[in-house]
């Protein structure tokens, strides 16, 4: 398919070095002919930046690198994407990891789902690398926990979610929006640094009655935590924790003090008793000290 709009692949470099090969790989099998890759370098510290360079030679796509000098987070590297696809007069931004991989339709699927939906804004069925379990078919806010939920997940694919569904959250691992929806929501909130950026994105979208549309049969597989050390790391425990009590705080003020509490109870009467490393403890309790006071 030669699409007559054309998209802004915008996504973020941070250790990215393993996942590049894929990544590149498969955007260049893409059904859809009218893209630009928009890559923000993080500072990465391996050598993601030079792979990208070298595999950017042997594309059809333009590929675009801004060169950021220190870590600025996903939130600002996106924003800085966003911003650099809407000066080049790209009709709808594309949102993406680079720890994916994608199946050769899977960009064109999002663009007719958005047309046939009448849609703001898609999202694929996401699997979990190499494997028929679901890592996320769209999600919800769940308010009461601040851990938003992703359907189906770690679910064999049955063909349960084979259906076209208006839903009110998702994760921005691969996300197209239409470039008007950024005049009406706003940019990302760079306060999240990483996670639950993508979560308050959708918030104020909802809000903002923009239509977010799951797409079944636009499918693609995540290499999950490649870049962040995966959920035990201290850096996900910390961010995790943080930016959830952050997201309920600007949000919904209600959910945030029932959050507040039951935080503290898990903190004070399980937590404690279960971790046995003193570092971690002392890490989620900053983590809600600076959620608190953010």
């Amino acid at each position: 398919m030669t699409g007559m709009e054309k998209i802004g692949v915008v996504t973020v470099l941070y250790k990215s070095e393993t996942v590049l090969n894929d990544f590149f790989r498969t955007l260049n099998e893409q059904s859809y002919k009218n893209i630009n890759l928009y890559v923000i370098d993080n500072k990465s510290p391996d050598d993601s930046l030079k792979k990208c360079r070298d595999l950017a030679k042997n594309v059809w796509f333009e590929t675009k690198i801004i060169e950021n000098d220190d870590n600025y987070g996903v939130a600002k590297g996106n924003n800085q994407g966003i911003e650099a696809a809407l000066k080049d007069n790209c009709d709808f931004v594309l949102l993406s990891n680079n720890d994916i991989v994608l199946r050769s339709d899977t960009i064109e699927r999002l663009y007719i789902g958005l047309k046939n939906n009448n849609a703001d804004m898609t999202v694929p069925k996401i699997y979990f690398w190499k494997t028929n379990l679901i890592w996320a078919a769209g999600g919800k806010f769940v308010w009461y926990t601040g851990i938003n939920r992703h359907f189906g997940y770690k679910r064999i694919d049955n063909g349960q979610f084979d259906y076209d569904k208006k839903i009110d959250y998702a994760p921005t691992c691969l996300m197209l929006l239409k470039k008007e929806v950024f005049a009406t929501v706003g940019m990302m909130d760079e306060k999240y640094f990483v996670y639950y950026d993508d979560a308050d994105f959708s918030y104020r979208a909802k809000v903002n009655e923009q239509k977010l549309f799951f797409i079944y049969d636009s499918i693609v597989e995540h290499k999950e935590g490649t870049s962040t050390g995966g959920v035990k790391s201290d850096f996900t425990i910390y961010y995790m924790n943080r930016n959830r009590i952050y997201f309920a705080k600007k949000n919904q003020r209600f959910y945030y003090f029932y959050l507040i509490e039951n935080l503290l109870y898990h903190f004070l009467f399980r937590w404690f008793t279960m971790i046995k490393n003193r570092h971690q403890w002392r890490l989620i309790l900053k983590a809600l000290y600076d959620g608190i006071k953010y």
